[in-house]
């Protein structure tokens, strides 16, 4: 029997050390070969639209050497701005983490929607250009609120834009409404406000002896109940009023019907004499050209609840005091029986 000798043992063991080696370095090469092969081609036009719920990261692909297996990092399509999406690729059986950036996009402005395309006031009477707002939303965050000049701030808000100048003055007026979503896109829609010119008063007879009315003593606790609320031009309640708008509020609570205007209510029921003068009775002033500017309720005393100005919203005052500082003047008391 033959004896195999050392050096034989030894070129065989360094024979099998070189192809271990060797096919552990060309698998270790196809590995790198095949990681440094795999790729995604992504489009130019990587957009996902504001608050857009559902996306598919399949869109912004045009090529991709290996299949996709996962997804990491999902989009939050409610904050603007640039995200990174992790893709997972498997090719053999090599996975190597593919990143691709995406832009959150706002692109859609805010939807105004008007309730006229034309609003026509008597000058001398107020009128809240908020009025003549059926909505302002954004697609994604709702309802857009009013803020003014001195309020605005970066969330999203609208406002108008008119000649200050001359808006009150007999003619039309072109009110522009921009409003501004919290991204920036900003829509802009107008509408015309025509202020003509204040009609003149037709005046009744003054009749003397007429009775009081039955419900004067519900209609004096009713104007008392809502001193101190707001001032709002184109309101009648219930939680803000103007002049007319209030008087036509707290005869409505005893179930009287009245006009809703300062120029119609001069009219409405039976002129009286101030001496006549009872609680219940509208007082309607103005100028001595028979302009009528506001009408107030007589609540005895020689007092009357109004809804004067927005500065003081609904307030009780002296009949006499108006009468010397208002810069107007009584063109009529009238009498609603009921």
């Amino acid at each position: 029997m033959k004896r195999v000798h050392g050096p034989i043992v030894v070129r065989v063991f360094l024979l099998i050390m070189v192809l271990l080696v060797g096919g552990f370095s060309f698998y270790a090469y196809h590995q790198y070969d095949t990681f440094n092969r795999i790729h995604i081609i992504a489009k130019r036009d990587r957009k996902i639209e504001y608050g857009k719920e559902h996306y598919n990261i399949q869109e912004f692909i045009q090529d991709v050497e290996g299949e996709i297996i996962s997804i990491r990092n999902e989009i939050n399509a409610e904050v603007v701005g640039e995200q990174e999406v992790i893709l997972e690729v498997k090719k053999e059986n090599v996975v190597k983490e593919v990143p691709i950036v995406v832009s959150i996009v706002d692109t859609v402005s805010p939807v105004i929607q008007l309730k006229e395309e034309k609003v026509v006031i008597t000058k001398g009477n107020d009128y809240n250009l908020i009025d003549n707002i059926l909505s302002v939303q954004d697609e994604v965050d709702g309802d857009i609120s009013y803020e003014n000049p001195e309020g605005r701030g970066e969330n999203a808000y609208y406002y108008f834009e008119f000649d200050e100048a001359s808006i009150e003055e007999v003619g039309d007026h072109e009110v522009k409404v921009v409003a501004k979503d919290k991204n920036g896109n900003i829509s802009v829609s107008s509408f015309t406000l025509t202020v003509e010119a204040p009609k003149r008063a037709y005046y009744r007879p003054v009749y003397s002896n007429l009775a009081a009315n039955s419900n004067a003593g519900s209609l004096v606790s009713i104007a008392y109940s809502y001193l101190g609320y707001p001032y709002v031009g184109g309101t009648n309640g219930p939680y803000s009023f103007d002049c007319s708008g209030f008087v036509q509020y707290v005869y409505k609570q005893v179930g009287i019907s009245v006009s809703r205007s300062t120029y119609t209510q001069i009219n409405d029921g039976l002129g009286v004499s101030y001496e006549a003068i009872q609680p219940g009775d509208i007082i309607s002033w103005g100028y001595s050209d028979g302009t009528v500017t506001h009408s107030s309720l007589y609540v005895g005393d020689g007092k009357m609840i109004h809804a004067a100005n927005p500065s003081v919203g609904v307030i009780l005052s002296d009949v006499s005091y108006w009468l010397a500082r208002s810069g107007t003047q009584i063109l009529s008391i009238r009498r609603i029986q009921g």
